[in-house]
């Protein structure tokens, strides 16, 4: 799918910097501003680096289990700082709303194997803040590359609720701090500036809150958030 809107983007992005070129620049003196303003809306994809326990602690209960990627979208604002002039600072405030799947091979009680799964909701308001490094721009097009670090937290954790122990929810923490890094693309239209972003973000942290008396908690050693973003801006 990642690879999917990454030959789409480009297409895109081919596209539009070729008819952009035969056009006097817009906007010239947009990125002269020292701080301006914009919204972003986007696409994202909930994931995880997901590693089981070896040997595994109850094999004749839950033998494995992955993580598939689960859709979703985020909305937020943007504020843009520049430092030098191939250099910006970005604080982008958003919220995004995705799910995260985790699928279950099990042992039932008559010694079948079967896969169960389980979907639990992840609204997460995310706070980072990234560099942006741009090249030099060229005419109406101009591309970049992000690179930087975010707080989210997440609304819809199971944390601290109460979950019974034959219940196949996980508690996940509701803290992640999180890396990102990316590339993008400025479009300078007449009125504004129109950008496209693909990047991705990786937990530091083991979100995974343990609870050994659970197999389908006990089977996991550690669980990382990882989200891949298609984001447009406005600004």
């Amino acid at each position: 799918m990642q690879k999917l809107f990454l030959i789409l983007g480009l297409t895109l992005l081919y596209s539009l910097g070729s008819n952009a070129q035969k056009s006097p620049p817009n906007i010239p003196h947009f990125d002269e501003t020292l701080i301006h303003f914009g919204a972003i809306v986007g696409y994202n994809q909930f994931s995880s680096i997901l590693k089981v326990k070896e040997p595994l602690p109850e094999p004749d209960k839950v033998i494995g289990m992955n993580n598939p990627f689960q859709h979703g979208f985020q909305l937020g604002i943007l504020g843009d700082l520049k430092l030098f002039e191939y250099l910006r600072l970005r604080l982008l405030p958003t919220i995004s709303f995705g799910d995260r799947k985790f699928n279950y091979n099990i042992i039932d009680s008559r010694g079948n194997y079967i896969t169960e799964s389980t979907n639990i909701e992840a609204i997460y308001l995310e706070a980072p803040l990234e560099l942006k490094i741009q090249t030099k721009r060229w005419r109406n097009f101009r591309p970049y590359l992000i690179t930087g670090l975010k707080y989210a937290y997440d609304l819809a954790s199971l944390k601290n609720k109460k979950i019974s122990e034959e219940d196949q929810l996980l508690r996940v923490d509701n803290n992640d701090w999180m890396y990102t890094f990316g590339t993008g693309f400025d479009f300078y239209l007449p009125y504004f500036k129109f950008g496209i972003e693909l990047k991705s973000s990786f937990s530091f942290n083991n979100m995974h809150i343990p609870e050994p008396q659970k197999p389908y908690s006990n089977i996991i050693d550690t669980y990382r958030t990882k989200i891949f973003y298609l984001t447009f801006t406005f600004e």
